[in-house]
């Protein structure tokens, strides 16, 4: 808090306003950052015709429980560095650092999740291929249970 109170008591309120406003609009550029970030995952969630359920959503809201309460720590920091330097540097890097893992959240998801979907095909075709003798038996005795009770419908029909 000093960060506020060397100012209110030296009645310096420009300088107040200054310090907060800088706090203020690192906390904004956070909250901007996940929006985007909100945005991007809807729209490709959407453009891959996946589910877009509650479960993504609370994930953001945990995320942004998570981002500043993080924010909120950097600020106490700066409160208690306010006797060693005079601008609030650790919510800078807090800020920075958050808008930065926003920012490579967003660039990854168009190539990771691509990669994530054709991996995972690969795997459901590699142990296709790895079970093909079951999965070749398992559709012949198929076969052959329809057959047998196909013959087994019209040896019926015809009595």
């Amino acid at each position: 808090m000093t960060l506020f109170i060397h100012s209110l008591l030296t009645g310096d309120y420009a300088d107040l306003r200054i310090k907060l406003a800088i706090i203020a609009i690192m906390w904004l550029f956070v909250a901007v950052a996940i929006v985007i970030d909100l945005i991007s995952g809807y729209r490709k969630a959407k453009e891959r015709n996946e589910a877009r359920t509650s479960y993504g959503l609370r994930r953001t809201v945990t995320k942004i429980v998570m981002y500043y309460a993080m924010m909120l720590f950097a600020f106490m920091f700066d409160c208690i560095g306010m006797f060693f330097y005079p601008q609030p540097y650790v919510t800078f890097i807090a800020a920075g650092f958050l808008i930065f893992i926003e920012a490579k959240s967003i660039l990854e998801k168009a190539n990771d999740k691509d990669k994530k979907k054709l991996n995972k095909s690969l795997q459901d075709l590699s142990a296709i291929l790895d079970n093909r003798d079951d999965l070749i038996k398992g559709i012949a005795e198929t076969l052959k249970n329809q057959l047998t009770d196909k013959k087994e419908t019209e040896d019926e029909t015809n009595r």
